[in-house]
């Protein structure tokens, strides 16, 4: 009896072994691009929202990674780089493009890692992704006609995160507008792995936080928009909050913009779900964007907006060394 326990032993622990590296394959594999680079949605095209078609450009990431993505070249020295959330692709950025662009500013969107025509092979749920925002920066500072210090960042979701965390690094962005960033991904994780299983969220978030670790070579313990907005300072930073958002926590938005110092305004959108918000109200949301980034490039200090009940009054991780139109989904994380 005991001499047959011993010999099945070590198949049991091959066989956990090849269990545990199919998981790291499969999460790998759920992070990878979700539609296929080509397939185009009818909504998604540039004439539709009366824009001229953009100039197709890639520029190098972190980690040596090309990243593909659109640009069109506005009517004045300042630029917008719009980052899109963790299912992308860029295209879906689209209705941000159209207002921007027509308001003269040059617009930067682009695939992230993992994502549409983009190298990377997956996600890395904003660990390579912010520094990947730094590269962008600097792709559009070289530019003809643009000014380096008339850059701002707007980003959806996993993209406000990142572009909340790569302003803090580089002090030269003009301003932020954030809509539906996370406080930080270890309590992200959390968060999503106990609506699934029910177990108790420091045991479970933990287990799931280290496991993508070691199946995404990251350390996502320094994905912290919470901790790096407090160095945006004194630039100005947008956050935008869906009411309904059924993946984050209520008071997720809220915690980010309570974290962040002057000049800040906040704007939760009735009705809205999870990096949905510019479906719900379109036209009062580019307003309230352009009206943002025209106090953003304003010679003059802007001052933060008050809105009643809806406005309550990064340490930044280092850095490593560092014309067909693609399809959309719906925007997420």
């Amino acid at each position: 009896m005991m001499n047959g326990i011993w010999y099945t032993l070590p198949f049991l622990f091959i066989a956990l072994i090849g269990f545990v590296f199919g998981l790291r394959v499969l999460v790998r594999k759920m992070l990878s691009g979700t539609y296929k680079a080509g397939e185009v949605l009818d909504p998604y095209r540039p004439k539709n929202f009366s824009i001229p078609d953009p100039v197709k450009v890639d520029f190098e990431g972190e980690k040596q990674t090309t990243l593909r993505g659109r640009f069109w070249q506005g009517a004045t020295d300042k630029a917008i780089i719009v980052v899109h959330g963790i299912d992308g692709p860029s295209i879906e950025m689209l209705p941000h493009v159209s207002y921007l662009y027509r308001a003269g500013y040059s617009v930067l969107v682009y695939d992230n890692r993992g994502r549409g025509d983009s190298d990377g092979g997956f996600s890395t749920l904003g660990f390579l992704e912010w520094r990947d925002v730094l590269h962008a920066i600097n792709w559009v500072k070289r530019q003809p006609g643009i000014a380096e210090n008339k850059i701002g960042l707007h980003g959806l979701s996993l993209g406000a995160a990142c572009v909340i965390m790569a302003a803090a690094k580089d002090q030269q962005v003009r301003g932020v507008l954030a809509e539906s960033p996370f406080v930080s991904m270890p309590i992200m994780l959390a968060h999503i792995a106990n609506k699934m299983t029910r177990l108790p969220k420091f045991l479970v978030g933990e287990i799931v936080r280290i496991f993508l670790d070691w199946s995404l070579e990251t350390k996502l313990r320094l994905v912290e928009p919470h901790t790096a907005v407090k160095n945006i300072a004194p630039r100005p930073i947008y956050i935008i909050d869906a009411e309904e958002d059924q993946l984050f926590p209520v008071d997720t938005s809220q915690t980010v913009y309570d974290a962040a110092g002057e000049p800040k305004r906040f704007w939760k959108v009735r009705g809205a779900a999870h990096a949905n918000c510019w479906h719900v109200k379109p036209e009062e949301y580019e307003q309230r964007a352009l009206d943002f980034w025209e106090d953003v490039f304003a010679d003059s200090e802007p001052v933060a907006e008050t809105t009643g009940a809806e406005l309550p009054p990064y340490k930044s991780a280092p850095a490593e060394a560092s014309s067909a139109d693609e399809s959309s989904a719906s925007s997420r994380t």
